[in-house]
């Protein structure tokens, strides 16, 4: 009960600053606009992420950059989605996965760091899994993290064509380490 209380304070909290306080450089990409209003938090996925702040995290799978590191438009829109639930739900922390596929010496967690950044998602927030390079890697890494933080849940985000895979592959490392994790998807 404690813990709704504290959800709903946060939420309110975030309804009433949220025309005050969005970031003016964010970017909004090609899914609309994706500030911190309350339009979005009567959506599953945020009443979601209010029931438990501090146990239900946010998971933007990587994908491989450009060859001079450009974000990828499948990435870009992950981007974008992981940003809009970040910046609506400012105590829920978002992970970040991806590592070395790419002959640049930077994991692709680290470009996510910086285009959160740029959505307006404070760098505190941002957890990163750098050592994974397949989506299996991404599940198995992830959910070892999430085991280890006592995390109950989790929005994985990212595309539809990918979102089939990235599911099975979660529910296959939670159950193979014993996480009892509450699985949801956001569509990139």
């Amino acid at each position: 009960m404690r813990t709704r209380a504290v959800a709903v304070l946060i939420a309110l909290m975030v309804v009433v600053g949220a025309g005050v306080a969005s970031p003016a450089n964010a970017d909004t990409g090609s899914t609309g606009s994706l500030g911190g209003g309350s339009s979005d938090l009567l959506t599953p996925n945020s009443q979601f992420l209010w029931q438990n702040p501090l146990g239900h995290y946010i998971v933007i799978l990587g994908a491989k950059m450009g060859t001079f590191g450009q974000t990828p438009d499948v990435l870009a829109r992950r981007l974008d989605v992981g940003a809009g639930l970040a910046r609506s739900h400012p105590v829920n922390r978002v992970i970040v996965s991806g590592g070395n596929t790419w002959w640049l010496p930077v994991p692709e967690a680290q470009f996510m760091n910086i285009g959160l950044m740029r959505r307006g998602v404070p760098f505190w927030q941002m957890v990163n899994e750098a050592g994974s390079t397949s989506t299996v890697q991404n599940a198995t890494n992830t959910v070892r993290m999430l085991k280890a933080m006592g995390a109950s849940g989790a929005i994985i985000v990212t595309n539809g064509f990918h979102m089939p895979r990235a599911m099975n592959d979660f529910r296959a490392a939670a159950a193979k380490q014993h996480a009892r994790l509450d699985l949801r998807t956001a569509y990139a």
